[in-house]
């Protein structure tokens, strides 16, 4: 196990945004540099559906993460709201890890749950009923449809997805306290997640932690690392020159 560990959420990477893709290899060359190992908690990649042209728009990352992984590094990745669709399949043929939507583990003598951060907002039921009814529907399309037609929907997929998540009231997108002390005090030490947006980091009785990560812009991107069971919080910035 690497004496560093990563973990970003919420890169959001668009095939047409060349700096933020700039900004991410950037950042996984530094942890080949450092040797560390890296978890992705959702939403990478802003859509992605299983079909040639979304591989080939993002054969550069893949590639960069395959690399990674060669080099002894493990990459673990969980699914968000965005990549929902990629699952092991792809994901091993560049050496990394699905996770699913929530997974615990223990790294470096720490007991952590890693989620996208969906599966903890209970009061926004609208999203979790779309989650239900919308996701089965979209897998069941991204096996049958052509390539071309799926990602011709793949933007009114997504519009929706924003209007669910836009129209719930404000304290709906926020994680229940009552959730989160019930995660720790099944022997979770430190949760991690993303999905809001909004950096948060929380601290609890024992020692125990709920860390919120950063978003990722096309200046500046954040992230978690875990060195001899501390952590800290940091934001990446590309390399000047």
């Amino acid at each position: 196990m690497s004496s560093l560990i990563y973990c970003i959420a919420d890169v959001h990477l668009e095939k047409d945004d060349r700096a933020k893709s700039d900004l991410f290899l950037s950042f996984v060359r530094m942890v080949k540099d450092t040797r560390g190992d890296l978890y992705i908690l959702g939403d990478l990649f802003d859509y992605w559906a299983n079909n040639r042209r979304v591989l080939r728009d993002f054969q550069v990352v893949l590639n960069a993460l395959a690399d990674l992984s060669s080099q002894g590094s493990k990459i673990g990745f969980l699914i968000g709201n965005r990549d929902l669709l990629l699952g092991e399949r792809v994901l091993s043929r560049y050496g990394v890890d699905y996770l699913g939507e929530s997974s615990r583990l223990e790294l470096q003598g720490k007991r952590l749950l890693v989620t996208h951060g969906h599966l903890l907002l209970t009061n926004d039921v609208g999203f979790q009923r779309y989650r239900r009814t919308a996701w089965p529907i979209y897998r069941i399309l991204d096996a049958v449809l052509p390539g071309w037609i799926e990602n011709a929907l793949a933007k009114c997929f997504m519009r929706t997805s924003k209007k669910v998540i836009e129209a719930q009231e404000p304290w709906r997108l926020q994680f229940p306290e009552k959730l989160i002390r019930k995660t720790l005090a099944e022997g979770v030490e430190l949760i991690i997640c993303g999905h809001t947006h909004c950096p948060l980091v929380r601290q609890y009785d024992g020692g125990r932690t709920f860390v919120v990560l950063p978003s990722w812009t096309a200046e500046k991107g954040g992230y978690l690392c875990l060195h001899e069971g501390h952590f800290t919080v940091h934001d990446f910035y590309a390399p000047q020159g």
